[in-house]
């Protein structure tokens, strides 16, 4: 991991986000990227210059943050753009991992960051990890892997291992059985198996979890174990899973206190 895109709009939860990327970074040896995205008034407004020159001067201020001291830091103010194309930046474009704020577990609302996390968790093309409240030192002791262990969910795990190796956490496989989409637990077993034959982990347990919902067993299971981290892949627009309706992983952001670790399949 050589590179954290934490977009920042100067927000509390921004900059949640932010120290948990630092963390990362330290960790890691990464650099961090700072993107701030703001829509400019028309070209020839006496205002434009006055916002820009706001903008830098809060971005100059961000390195002075305690926790960021030491690391390689990156700033970037893009204008005239939604966030959600900070991606057709070349430089952006390749970054390792996106650490995104969000609102707590009560739904996204407002501002920069919280209004645009689940557009971002769709359309990215890299990991990103969504931080819901403020986390003094951010450590991965348990992670819930939610999945229904397809060869594309089982390939794309090889996305969250250079955060995973970090902490070596004990990852917790899950399998959500509901009475509508529902599998015989050999055919689970057989494909937790096959999952655990590609990657070999030495810290596991492999769970096949009954509830009313994908998104009720998921949070219901990882508040069961109290987990640091819930990791899933994302069919973007198409849904979670092959088989629901709208994404999951959007959902879980929305509704769950824990971080999130999400990538796009």
């Amino acid at each position: 991991m050589k590179t954290i895109l934490v977009p920042y709009d100067f927000s509390d939860c921004a900059t949640d986000a932010l120290r948990v990327a630092a963390k990362l970074a330290k960790l890691s040896g990464a650099s961090i990227h700072i993107v701030h995205v703001y829509e400019q008034m028309t070209d020839f407004h006496t205002e434009n210059q006055r916002v820009r020159d706001e903008i830098e001067s809060k971005l100059d201020q961000v390195p002075k943050l305690p926790f960021l001291e030491g690391i390689e830091l990156r700033k970037f103010m893009l204008r005239q753009m939604v966030i959600t194309d900070m991606f057709r930046n070349e430089h952006l474009a390749e970054v390792d991992l996106v650490v995104m704020g969000s609102h707590g577990a009560r739904g996204i609302r407002g501002g920069l960051v919280g209004s645009n996390t689940q557009r971002i968790v769709r359309i990215a093309p890299m990991p990103v990890l969504v931080i819901k409240h403020p986390i003094g030192d951010f450590s991965v002791n348990d992670v819930v892997y939610a999945s229904t262990f397809t060869e594309a969910d089982n390939a794309k795990f090889e996305a969250f291992l250079p955060l995973l190796k970090l902490f070596d956490p004990r990852i917790h496989l899950l399998k959500v059985n509901t009475p509508k989409n529902f599998e015989r637990s050999e055919d689970a077993t057989r494909a937790m198996d096959l999952f655990l034959q590609r990657h070999e982990l030495k810290k596991y347990t492999a769970t096949i979890y009954n509830d009313l919902s994908i998104e009720e067993g998921i949070l219901n299971f990882s508040r069961g174990i109290d987990t640091d981290l819930i990791a899933m892949a994302t069919h973007g627009r198409t849904g979670f899973f092959h088989v629901v309706n709208g994404s999951l992983t959007e959902d879980i952001v929305n509704h769950t206190s824990f971080p999130v670790l999400s990538v796009k399949l």
